[in-house]
């Protein structure tokens, strides 16, 4: 092999066998001998140059704001993103890139080489403030008090979805991505964004974040931990029913406003009231046989009552019930309707103990038995023992016809009524609270009854026994005289003043509404009025 130490370098001839290069690879670079050497030009594309034009952090910059210098040429950004060079000498100028107003980075693909390439000075960089966010808002509503119920609420996330929570009954917010309370009677809210998810479901970045602390897993809720979402507390917005009280006219109310609480509003039961719970059970119209056995469905009943297919008249004879077992077994059909239906009554009479402002009420012992959905909870107006009776019974020998007295005005008549040998019978259905007149015609034998309040409604004479029929209670008696009660002496414009108290017990209903349209043609209520018999109860809670 031949070799040689030109200037250069060395080189050399070989010969080189086809098992040598076959585990190696050789280069060989050379230049022939007497060969003319020439210049090569290759030219090299430069890749993109991103420059930071705020190294120390910023806020976003704002479009149309960045002007910078950099190797003796300034650059600027069009207002869409878009970097031009030299916009100012020959305009709109050579366009350079691209802006990144995020992060204030501006990307070039076309620059000039010039002096310091490591020195850039900016001009102008005007940046925004972002919108602050937060995952807990405190708050107030506008005006109070709230409707339970009334209130929803919606605020923005970084991400841009919207979040809706809606306040409960109870007045809070429980939501998969919102917690909080709100109350009522102020207005005052206080909400968090956010939801407890699972730790073994996080990953690594998300665990990474400030939020995570491992000692807070498991705080709330086992396995799991408060994940906030952050909002943008400007995007709050809420929808809200309120209450607004105007003055009460005592005048016009029949009461003193003095005695109600300020907003006007009562609670709908005390500590100490008395209440019950009970639902009815009616089934459908059936055409009734003798021997048959119709069972309610519901057990320890307190009623069990047959009425037409209408449901306004009412069947009082011809079966025989069994309130415990809830069944009634049809006996004697005649006057029946030619279909009836068959209505039951279950309730449980207990005492309130504890009224809680968002409704919940404790009963001084368990209720002992399980309501269907649609039952009715009332309080109960206590009212004692109450039995028909006669307060008064007295004559005269005259009577203006309109002056209603609780005494002998006068003189009594000649003939007299003797209630002690033969007593004014009153009964609990059908007699009423009234103060009557029997005024006598010319004959002296034949009177009119005359109501306080009823008017004129029925004649009789003395010659038979007289039961006016109190329509409103199936006919029955509003009391009985009997005729062998009658003395002598009767004259044309005597009377007699029977005073009759009934069982009922007379109470005031005051209906208040809230200021709006009407929603309905008619509106309706009804009043139970529950009584009590000599029954053993069965069981405790009957």
């Amino acid at each position: 092999m031949a070799t040689s130490t030109n200037k250069g370098g060395s080189y050399g001839t070989a010969a080189v066998s086809e098992e040598f290069i076959a585990a190696n690879t050789i280069s060989v670079s050379y230049v022939a001998v007497g060969a003319a050497s020439s210049p090569l030009t290759e030219v090299v594309p430069a890749g993109s140059v991103a420059l930071q034009l705020a190294p120390a952090g910023s806020y976003p910059a704002i479009p149309n704001g960045v002007i910078f210098d950099w190797m003796g040429k300034t650059y600027t950004d069009n207002g869409f993103g878009v970097i031009f060079r030299d916009a100012a000498i020959a305009p709109p100028g050579i366009q350079s890139g691209t802006m990144n107003y995020a992060n204030c980075v501006a990307v070039l693909d076309d620059w000039v080489v010039g002096p310091n390439p490591q020195t850039i000075l900016v001009k102008r960089l005007w940046t925004r403030k972002p919108r602050w966010t937060t995952s807990v808002i405190f708050g107030r509503t506008a005006s109070a008090p709230i409707k339970p119920g009334g209130m929803t609420l919606t605020a923005t996330a970084t991400d841009g979805s919207v979040i809706t929570a809606t306040v409960e009954n109870t007045g809070n917010i429980d939501t998969a991505e919102a917690q909080g309370v709100l109350d009522f009677a102020s207005g005052a809210y206080q909400i968090m964004f956010g939801g407890l998810v699972l730790d073994s479901a996080l990953t690594a970045a998300e665990k990474a974040e400030w939020w995570y602390d491992a000692a807070e897993v498991g705080e709330v809720e086992a396995g799991k931990i408060w994940r906030p979402i952050a909002v943008d507390p400007t995007s709050l917005r809420y929808n809200a029913v309120t209450y607004l009280y105007l003055p009460i006219d005592g005048e016009l109310m029949g009461v003193t406003p003095e005695r109600l609480p300020p907003d006007g509003r009562m609670p709908f039961a005390r500590a100490g009231d008395y209440a019950v719970i009970g639902v009815t059970i009616e089934g459908s119209a059936f055409a009734p046989v003798v021997g048959t056995t119709y069972n309610v469905g519901q057990t320890l009943l307190s009623s069990i009552d047959v009425l037409d297919e209408a449901g306004t008249g009412q069947v009082y004879e011809g079966y025989t019930v069994d309130l415990d077992a809830g069944t009634l077994v049809i006996n004697d059909i005649t006057g029946w309707p030619a279909r009836v239906i068959v209505r039951g009554r279950a309730e449980v009479y207990r005492r309130v103990s504890v009224v809680q402002v968002d409704g919940t009420v404790t009963l001084t012992m368990p209720i002992g038995r399980i309501f269907p959905v649609g039952s009715v909870f009332s309080t109960a107006v206590r009212y004692g023992n109450k039995q028909a009776y006669v307060a008064r019974l007295f004559d005269q020998i005259t009577w203006s016809g309109t002056t209603w007295l609780d005494y002998l005005d006068g003189n009594a008549a000649p003939g007299t009524y003797n209630a002690t040998a033969h007593p004014i019978e009153v009964n609990n259905r059908g007699t009423i609270t009234e103060r009557w007149a029997l005024k006598f015609r010319n004959d002296g034998v034949t009177f009119d009854l005359i109501g306080e309040h009823l008017g004129q409604i029925a004649s009789g004479t003395v010659n038979t026994d007289f039961s006016p029929p109190n329509a409103q209670a199936d006919n029955a008696a509003y009391f009985t005289l009997r005729a062998a009660g009658w003395g002598a002496g009767w004259s044309a414009g005597n009377v007699v003043f029977l005073h009759t108290e009934g069982a009922e017990m007379s109470f005031g209903l005051v209906r208040s509404t809230m200021p709006s349209s009407p929603s309905a043609l008619s509106y309706s209520a009804t009043l139970a009025i529950r009584g009590d018999k000599d029954r053993a109860p069965s069981n405790p809670f009957a």
